[in-house]
Order: C-alpha cells, then structure tokens, then sequence
C-alpha cells in the first residue's frame, strides 16, 4: 500500500490588537520594574525586578507568535496549533473520509453560503489571517457536533485529502 504523508506549516499574522496587547505588555513590565525603585522596601531590589519584570513580559507577549501546523497521514488529517515554538496543541484531529464538505473560498457562493450556516455549532480558525485567498472550509460532524475548520493547504494537501474523499468535493450547500 502506498501511504501518504504531507505537512504543512502556516505563520499566524497578528491582528492589530494582538501587536497592540505585545506592545502594552512590555511597556507594562517596563514601568512595573522602574516602580519598585520608588517603594523603599524594594529598592535594593529594583534592578532585580525589573530585569524580571521585562523578561516577564516579552516571556507572555510571545505567545501571540501562532503557527498552524497541517499533517494528512493516509485518511487523517491532523491541525496542531504551535504557540511561540515551544508549546503544540491538537486543534483537531479527523477522518477525512467522514468529511462532509470541503469548500474551497474560490467558490465564493457555496464558501459564503457555510459562513452563514446557523446549524454550526463549532468553528476553528486555523489560517494565516492574510484574507481569503486560498482558504478551505471543511463541514463535518466532530464528537455529534456539526463543525466548521478553515485552513489554508498547500497543493498537495489539497490533492491529498481528495484522494481520501468519499463523497463529491463539491456537494450542493443544504
């Protein structure tokens, strides 16, 4: 049997008000740091503190750096959402082959057609946040609940989950 295996990793571009919250963070440390030299309890210790404070803050301002990683393994497909390179979570994990749309944003009728689709109870948003261009909806039913993943996948992953596929790709939105 021939097995397939593609990845795919995809850099989260930060919001506006992510860069905004970084940004207060530090500044935040910074000015937390400087005021323990102005409580004299603290002040032999406030070089100690700041250093602390700012590090501090960078260390939590980093986990707006979000990358999404894409695996189809033979029918699975697996999303893994990596937070400032050092922390992974499963977003989710699916059989292909259970599938019930895969939509593709170039088809803008059927794609806008799921966006509204009240019947969705959960949503993942695993792209890079740089518009629609080359976004893929999947509907499927996850633990009994009629789930909606977008997700931007290179060619190959494209053509990889199609081979999996059970039904049409492209089935008239109900």
């Amino acid at each position: 049997m021939n097995d397939v295996f593609h990845e795919q990793l995809i850099v989260r571009k930060k919001t506006s008000g992510e860069k905004a919250k970084q940004v207060l963070m530090i500044v935040g440390g910074v000015l937390l740091g400087l005021a323990t030299f102005f409580i004299p309890v603290l002040n032999t210790l406030g070089p100690v503190l700041l250093i602390l404070a700012i590090w501090g803050a960078i260390y939590l301002s980093r986990n707006y750096n979000v990358e999404y990683e894409y695996a189809v393994t033979n029918y699975y497909l697996d999303i893994d959402k990596i937070v400032a390179q050092r922390k992974r979570s499963r977003v989710v994990s699916l059989d292909i082959r259970k599938i019930d749309y895969f939509i593709s944003s170039k088809d803008s009728g059927m794609f806008n057609a799921q966006k509204n689709d009240k019947s969705i109870v959960q949503s993942f948003d695993c792209t890079s946040n740089k518009g629609e261009e080359n976004v893929y909806a999947i509907i499927t039913n996850l633990d009994g609940k009629k789930t909606r993943i977008l997700f931007e996948p290179n060619d190959e992953i494209v053509e990889a989950i199609r081979k999996f596929l059970q039904k049409k790709p492209y089935q008239i939105y109900r």
